[in-house]
């Protein structure tokens, strides 16, 4: 059909199965040899899959971090997948690293395998399609400054076992982002709700984290 929404995907990506699974599903798909990333949705988005051997493989030789800085260089918005549960990696380092991604400004999604990925590829390729009709390129507006609270607040969401209110109630304690994540089990233990096995745990996953500046 000549209105699906159209992609280009690493070659090597072909033995996923994914892009014959979008195919079925009537979205266009074109083989290519990527220079950066796995999927390229538009102009603007690209995606970059990675299953869970793959995440630890890539965050142990920190060519995950490589990658990320690349893809961002490239297109306005960068999607990571992690297909699947990391193996043969400690979940404090590769819950810290994807952290660290976050924090960069890409989006990570989890997926449960290839079908799911397909999934979620769809949808993304779907709403890429209906986005806005103004020419691509222009500058991205930015959040106001007063978001930003509401920024490292969705950040903090994202941390096991943090909630929208134990985040609000990071923040209040802390002060800033950078703070909450330069913080020892100790001056975790001072906010209201997090206990003492919370914040043991939260302190050995900010032991991973290498982060700078300020919010």
């Amino acid at each position: 059909m000549d209105d699906a929404p159209s992609f280009l995907y690493d070659h090597r990506e072909a033995r996923s199965g994914i892009p014959d699974a979008l195919r079925r599903a009537g979205f266009e798909a074109t083989a290519s040899q990527l220079p950066v990333g796995d999927y390229v949705l538009s102009e603007r988005v690209v995606v970059e899959r990675k299953t869970g051997s793959d995440l630890a493989a890539s965050i142990k030789d920190r060519r995950l971090f490589e990658q990320v800085q690349r893809l961002a260089e490239a297109y306005e918005t960068v999607v990571v997948i992690v297909e699947g549960t990391p193996v043969h990696i400690a979940p404090s380092s590769w819950r810290g690293s994807l952290a660290r991604v976050l924090l960069s400004g890409a989006a990570v999604l989890v997926t449960e395998d290839a079908d799911d990925t397909a999934r979620w590829l769809g949808r993304l390729l779907t709403l890429e399609r209906r986005g806005p009709t103004e020419a691509r390129g222009r500058p991205r507006p930015r959040r106001p400054t007063e978001d930003r609270a509401r920024v490292a607040q969705d950040v903090l969401t994202c941390l096991p076992g943090i909630a929208a209110v134990g985040a609000r109630r990071l923040l209040e304690h802390f002060g800033s982002l950078a703070a909450v994540f330069g913080a020892s089990g100790d001056e975790l233990r001072r906010v209201p709700g997090i206990g003492p096995v919370r914040a043991g745990a939260l302190a050995a996953l900010f032991a991973d984290l290498d982060v700078g500046g300020g919010w």
